[in-house]
């Protein structure tokens, strides 16, 4: 499904306020969702954000590897361009879609909640998204696991 918007997406400006006010996370999916991850994404769709949270898109490895080493960083491969480090959004929709992709695709995804006064400098890279050095266990606030949306 592509965005219904998108073809008025004109400028960098009206970019960042489609990102920022987007309440759907159908508006981020380039595919319909079915079945469970219907049900996952109508959940999803339910959350709000926060000025004073991030958020992050996750899998059953950086979860793993969170709890285990007290933080995580993104493993690459499409998971970012040049950085060393880790994304994370302002809208929880958004960074729902990297994690219902998870699920699709892995059979497990999450969304990582995060206390942005505990993150490291967020870097600005893209309107709504920004590039953290890490994201340490002590920033999470909560995480949802998508199968307990079911």
């Amino acid at each position: 499904m592509i965005p219904p918007n998108a073809g008025s997406i004109r400028s960098m400006k009206s970019f960042k306020s489609f990102i920022s006010e987007s309440s759907s996370i159908y508006n981020f999916l380039v595919w319909e969702p079915e079945g469970e991850l219907k049900v996952i994404a109508d959940a999803i769709d339910k959350f709000k954000s926060k000025k004073s949270e991030a958020y992050r898109g996750v899998s059953a490895a950086e979860v793993k590897a969170l709890k285990k080493d007290g933080y995580v960083i993104s493993k690459g491969e499409g998971n970012t361009r040049d950085i060393r480090g880790s994304y994370v959004a302002d809208n929880i929709h958004l960074a729902g879609r990297f994690a219902l992709v998870d699920q699709r695709d892995e059979g497990k995804g999450f969304i990582l909640v995060l206390d942005r006064k505990k993150l490291p400098e967020m870097e600005p890279r893209d309107p709504g998204n920004y590039s953290v050095s890490q994201i340490p266990k002590a920033a999470v606030k909560k995480i949802i696991d998508l199968s307990d949306l079911i």
